[in-house]
């Protein structure tokens, strides 16, 4: 298979955000799609350095060997991006684009879902959702949304904790004990954000114990985060993952319970390479967007559904980022806080014509 033609389109999101979809067509005239959104102040590349790998890569791109079954497709991207790993080893986001169109072209033209291509036949059918609240919120608006959630049968909710200082700690938890008295049965989970310092994460860990939740993301700074050790509540690690070496510590390091896994910030093949690494060391994955646009987002949701075993309720419910795009219909979101592999080949999903 070859690329023939590559066609990138830049779209202007809302405030300092850009967008750039980015559209391969192969030597039979099918067209992969791939989408680069990064997250101004969050993600390490910029909205102009994708454009300018993007506008240049594709063309370098020489003859890619289709596989003859969808489990070795991974292996044959690799191989094909290898040439450009130097140009993309400090651009996450264009590699998702890049990684994200390719594998949708070659997934066409074997006639399987993108997460068959990825992890192969014989994977789960359903993923569920989880819901997203924060603190900064005022509770009655909090425990209406968490209200909201559990209507559209979603089973587990992350909390972002927004509050600084032992006061705004305080208050988060009297919120946290409100959500959980009106919602006994959830799975609950918390973000910090990477907030807290090492001692302050020991402490309010304990405090946090008595809500049982599943484990808390980022309790402190990335590169801490492997000194965190066992504590009253499991972390899991998130932005940490993006450091060169630290996968491979907290691997190791007792108390981190889950991999949390953002494609946009790791590859997409990236992303699904570490958390088969972390579910084999008996860790739990989950997967979450970077509030990307329709196709990354229909990209991630694939990741989750090719996963060696099950992941935990993912981060990708629609978000209202998705507002700032053309409507386009993402075919792995489906009613009930769930979400399945395209029917279609491939990605699934069609480029709009505006």
């Amino acid at each position: 298979m070859r690329v023939v033609d590559a066609r990138l389109a830049p779209r202007v999101l809302d405030g300092a955000r850009r967008g750039l979809v980015l559209a391969l067509t192969d030597d039979d005239g099918r067209v992969g799609l791939g989408e680069a959104t990064p997250l101004p102040g969050f993600s390490p590349d910029t909205a102009d350095e994708g454009q300018r790998a993007l506008a240049e890569l594709p063309g370098a791109l020489g003859a890619i060997d289709l596989p003859a079954e969808g489990a070795a497709t991974a292996l044959a991207i690799q191989r094909a991006l290898a040439p450009l790993s130097s140009r993309l080893r400090d651009l996450p986001a264009a590699r998702f684009a890049l990684e994200t169109a390719l594998l949708d072209l070659v997934s066409q033209r074997l006639g399987l879902s993108m997460s068959a291509c990825l992890g192969g036949h014989g994977r789960y059918a359903e993923v569920q959702v989880n819901g997203l609240l924060t603190t900064s919120a005022a509770l009655p608006e909090m425990l209406e949304r968490a209200r909201a959630l559990a209507a559209r049968g979603i089973r587990a909710i992350k909390v972002k904790l927004r509050s600084r200082g032992e006061e705004g700690f305080t208050r988060d938890l009297e919120a946290l004990r409100a959500l959980r008295r009106e919602h006994p049965g959830v799975e609950l989970r918390l973000d910090a954000n990477a907030a807290w310092s090492l001692g302050e994460a020991r402490r309010r860990l304990a405090s946090l114990a008595p809500l049982g939740p599943r484990f808390v993301e980022q309790p402190v700074a990335p590169e801490l985060l492997h000194h965190l050790g066992a504590q009253d509540v499991p972390w899991a690690a998130d932005e940490s993952l993006a450091l060169e070496g630290m996968p491979e510590r907290l691997l190791e390091a007792e108390g981190c319970a889950a991999f949390i896994l953002k494609p946009a910030m790791l590859g997409l093949l990236g992303a699904h390479a570490l958390a088969s690494r972390a579910q084999a060391r008996g860790l739990d994955a989950v997967v979450t967007h970077l509030f990307d646009g329709p196709i990354a987002l229909a990209a991630s949701c694939e990741l989750a559904l090719a996963l060696p075993r099950p992941p935990l309720a993912c981060g990708l419910d629609a978000h209202a980022g998705l507002e700032a795009w053309p409507e386009l219909r993402i075919p792995q979101l489906r009613e009930g806080g769930l979400i399945a592999a395209s029917e279609q080949p491939g990605l699934g999903v069609r480029p709009w014509t505006d």
